[in-house]
């Protein structure tokens, strides 16, 4: 279902609920990521329906009745395989998911905002589309549409990213190298670019070595103007692909250290200043969250819980978290 909700007119902003519309039933056995996006005078969502088929429902916004296209896709028991989507400037629609370590599952429409025009692309660039995991649509810094996922496997995986030629209607590669590379030893599990009030993109993530998520490590961070050209915080700029040796290390924890991949995030203070949110284990085993804050061009970490509880978490596939941080 869709609820539409507005602000309601109190000290501290709240919602209240204007009205509920059902769209389908949706399938919920696991924890999967939807997404909901709205375009002019038309809503789109891409879900996964009650017989777990991958399915693009769509309405005008002064209707309450959808129009619905199911693709040809199917998902496990797996919530790595979210669906994400996007419209590009000629208002077309694109869509990918249901992806962990296999062929690269991307949609597009033929026809502007028609879901019954959605096509099956087999290929976007060609390369490192075997096993692929995390898509994303974003924009770049001039509204450009780019994509990005990782190629290979937990321990072992680079960040791709691509832009999009709206007049050839094909991608290709915005870096001529990865974003990260494990050097087939890890990989990379980032959080961004996110676009911060200064104007930079910032990336924040952790390195995982082949095995479990208890193997997590070493929270990184760097910045980019452009998405093409990475830098330190310092200014230093860093060659491509960043790896463990020539990331900027905000926090070095180690191994078995009680960091989680998809459980850091980036924000910005009244100073504009980055502040990445993480947890760890304390010098007691019990796991902590903390905040690392640029200053005065050095990461300064403070400890902002005292739990008396460690969350001992290990193994692979979908992890159940116990810690969310947000």
């Amino acid at each position: 279902m869709v609820v539409l909700a507005e602000p309601a007119e109190t000290a501290e902003p709240e919602f209240l609920v204007d009205r509920v519309i059902d769209v389908a039933p949706a399938w919920s056995a696991i924890q999967v990521g939807i997404v909901l996006l709205n375009h002019g005078d038309r809503q789109f969502i891409a879900f996964y329906d009650g017989d777990r088929r991958m399915t693009v429902a769509a309405r005008t916004l002064d209707s309450d009745r959808w129009d619905f296209v199911r693709l040809p896709q199917e998902i496990g028991w797996d919530a790595h395989n979210y669906v994400t989507m996007t419209i590009d400037d000629d208002e077309h629609i694109h869509i990918s998911g249901n992806m962990h370590c296999i062929p690269l599952v991307y949609f597009r429409s033929t026809r502007p905002l028609d879901i019954h025009s959605i096509e099956r692309v087999p290929v976007m660039v060609g390369k490192d589309e075997t096993k692929c995991t995390y898509p994303r649509f974003l924009r770049g810094p001039n509204n450009e549409l780019l994509f990005t996922y990782r190629t290979g496997r937990s321990g072992d995986g680079d960040q791709i990213y691509n832009v999009y030629d709206h007049r050839g209607r094909t991608w290709r590669r915005l870096l001529d190298q990865p974003l990260t590379s494990g050097q087939g030893k890890m990989n990379a599990y980032l959080h961004g670019p996110v676009r911060g009030p200064d104007g930079f993109y910032h990336l924040a993530w952790v390195w995982r070595d082949r095995g479990g998520c208890e193997s997590n490590h070493d929270l990184c961070y760097a910045r980019s103007k452009d998405l093409i050209h990475w830098e330190k915080s310092s200014g230093t700029p860093l060659e491509l692909p960043i790896t463990l040796a020539t990331a900027e290390v905000v926090d070095p924890i180690p191994p078995e250290g009680g960091i989680i991949n998809g459980n850091h995030r980036i924000g910005f203070d009244r100073k504009i200043r980055p502040v990445i949110s993480y947890h760890k284990f304390d010098e007691k085993g019990n796991t902590q969250a903390y905040h690392a804050r640029l200053e005065n061009g050095k990461w300064k970490i403070y400890r902002t819980t005292d739990w008396d509880y460690r969350w001992e978490f290990s193994g692979g596939g979908c992890i159940q978290y116990e810690v969310y941080l947000s």
